[in-house]
């Protein structure tokens, strides 16, 4: 089983390289004001991500606030979940 992991984990990385490759070129930097577009931009792309990956999105803004991905794939009854909680912007140059 490890094998079939291993071999699983091997076979998607590029995919998975090049999706981060992306995700970090874009410049959504959300202490910059002036970026808040390329926030909008990320959070979408993040979403698309998702979407792909099977899982149910939504894009959440409140007034004045940066947008943030909320993803869902509901476990099967009696199955553990997981929460996973992290950050699509980036820092400035620097």
């Amino acid at each position: 089983m490890t094998r079939d992991l291993r071999a699983a984990v091997s076979d998607v990385m590029p995919g998975v390289r090049a999706d981060l490759e992306d995700l970090v070129r874009i410049q959504s930097v959300s202490a910059d004001p002036a970026r808040a577009h390329e926030v909008r931009r990320s959070a979408e792309a993040t979403a698309a991500l998702f979407r792909g990956a099977g899982l149910d999105v939504e894009i959440l803004s409140a007034d004045g606030g940066m947008p943030a991905v909320l993803a869902r794939k509901p476990a099967p009854p009696g199955a553990p979940t997981v929460l996973l909680y992290a950050h699509h912007d980036v820092q400035p140059e620097g």
